[in-house]
Order: C-alpha cells, then sequence, then structure tokens
C-alpha cells in the first residue's frame, strides 16, 4: 500500500506565551565582544594594535583602571619591535627571543580585552574607542538541502526484497525513499517511506521477483524539502 506523500513537519513549539507581553521578547542581547584573534597577527600587526589599545586606553574617562600599567605595555612592544628587527636575520636566538616578547605582548592584550569587554556597558563604541575592534555576528542564513545520494542498494536477504543505504546531507533532518516498478521504460505509481535511520540499511518488502524497480531519494531540511534524486533501477529477484 502506498504510503501518503511526506509533508514539512509542524513549526517547533516556542513561539511566545499567552503571559508574554506583545511586542516584547525575554530574549537577552548578546554581549558586545571584541575581536581577539592576537595570535593570528603578524608582529607588524600586533604592534599596531597594541599601540592602538594604549593610545584609546590612555586618558579614556570608560576604563579608569586598566589590569596593565599602559607604560610597562608601551615599553613591552618597544622591546618587541627592536627584537623582532634583530630577528629578521632569522638567527636562532634572536628568533627564540622575539617569540618569547610577542607571548608577553599577547598576554597583556588578552588581560586588556577582557577588562575592557567588562567594563564597555556593552556598548559598541565605547569598546571602540579602547582601541579594539568590536567583533561582529553574521548569522548564515538556512540553506537549501540536496537530496541524498545512495551508498548502498543492494537485494535482500530473501526473494522479493531490495535495501538501501543513504549518504548523509548537511543541514537534512528527515530522509525519504520512493519507489516504483518500472512500466515500459518509466516509472509506475511511487510509494514513498521515510527513512528513520540514515546510517543503517532500510529493508523494502513485497516485491515482486523479475520487476525492474526505480529508487529515488528526498531530503527534508529547515526551509523546506529538496527535489528528488536522479533515479536509480534495480532488479529484484
Amino acid at each position: 500500500m502506498s504510503s501518503p506523500a511526506p509533508t514539512s513537519p509542524s513549526p517547533p513549539a516556542g513561539s511566545p506565551s499567552a503571559s508574554t507581553p506583545a511586542g516584547k521578547s525575554s530574549k537577552k542581547a548578546a554581549p558586545v565582544r571584541a575581536i581577539n584573534n592576537f595570535s593570528r597577527l603578524t608582529d607588524p600587526e600586533l604592534v599596531t594594535l597594541a599601540i592602538a589599545v594604549i593610545k584609546g586606553l590612555t586618558g579614556n574617562a570608560a576604563f579608569p583602571n586598566p589590569t596593565v600599567d599602559l607604560a610597562a605595555f608601551g615599553n613591552t612592544i618597544t622591546a618587541f619591535q627592536e627584537l623582532a628587527a634583530a630577528a629578521l636575520d632569522k638567527g636562532k636566538k634572536a628568533l627564540a627571543e622575539c617569540a618569547k616578547q610577542r607571548k608577553l605582548v599577547i598576554q597583556d592584550l588578552k588581560s586588556l580585552v577582557v577588562y575592557v569587554e567588562n567594563n564597555c556597558n556593552n556598548d559598541p563604541a565605547i569598546l571602540t574607542s579602547s582601541g579594539f575592534s568590536v567583533k561582529t555576528r553574521v548569522k548564515t542564513a538556512d540553506q537549501p538541502v540536496v537530496p541524498p545520494a545512495f551508498k548502498s542498494l543492494d537485494l535482500g536477504v530473501s526473494s522479493g526484497q531490495i535495501t538501501v543505504t543513504l549518504k548523509k546531507v548537511t543541514g537534512a533532518k528527515v530522509y525519504f525513499v520512493r519507489y516504483a516498478p518500472m512500466t515500459g521504460g518509466s516509472p509506475g505509481a511511487w510509494t514513498t517511506v521515510p527513512i528513520p535511520k540514515i546510517n543503517v540499511k532500510t529493508t523494502f518488502s513485497g516485491l515482486t521477483p523479475g520487476v525492474n524497480y526505480a529508487f529515488e531519494t528526498q531530503s527534508l531540511g529547515p526551509i523546506g524539502l529538496s527535489d528528488w534524486s536522479d533515479t536509480t533501477t534495480m532488479m529484484c529477484i
């Protein structure tokens, strides 16, 4: 007997309750954070950032008590610049001393960025005034899913059976397979079956031995169903 065509599941629960005032949301705003990929910066980039932070924090009323002495931090940066210049000849000792001083600069920046984030009052403009940059959050829109491919399509252990296994599709939540007997080179009436587990074989029983069957796959993602896949055929025995 043919199963009903798959339909998209109902939207998940989570709409505001009746007690929530209209137009208001209980969701808190995400905290403002600074870009802190210090270890990925080149030596010149690290120096430029450190100098900007010293300039931004010096005399800044929003940040009256930095966790790092800014004058001492300036000396650390100067020493790093000198060692970085000395390391240009790639001498082993000079490179090691430069790397050690670089770690000190990054250590001070990590301390200062936490201080700034905790004292910027969740205001991007105040955070930026410190010399650090605000980390932007970019949410990737949900994308349509593609049809899954067959990982395997084999004869079952008994006559009149065919088993299938599908390959996982990124973003897919539910999978379907439909099959139909081939008649005159074209599929006949389709039977659609949901696939409960992507990595487990699904067995279709009650098929007619000696008949060629068409199989197609489909997946369901956050924004709807994919197209049906290209047709794969197999003779049932």
